[in-house]
């Protein structure tokens, strides 16, 4: 599945899903490496399963090196 910001940048796809006991994490591989993604509702806007695509809102700082998304 296909990774996205709400505001249109690309993150990558989901290659794993793993449980911390409180919400699962998605592990997201793309140009930024490996990105973990709560699975929150503050932060997964949007998992459309038929198109492939998940739109998220990343919270500051779990970009490595991104100020902005």
């Amino acid at each position: 599945m296909e990774v996205v910001t709400d505001k249109g940048k690309n993150i990558g796809v989901v290659t794993g899903i793993f449980s911390t006991g409180s919400n699962d994490v998605y592990v997201v591989k793309g140009a930024s490496g490996k990105v973990l993604i709560p699975a929150t509702g503050d932060v997964v806007l949007k998992v459309d399963v038929d198109a492939g695509k998940m739109v998220v809102r990343l919270l500051e700082g779990l970009l490595p090196g991104e100020n902005e998304i």
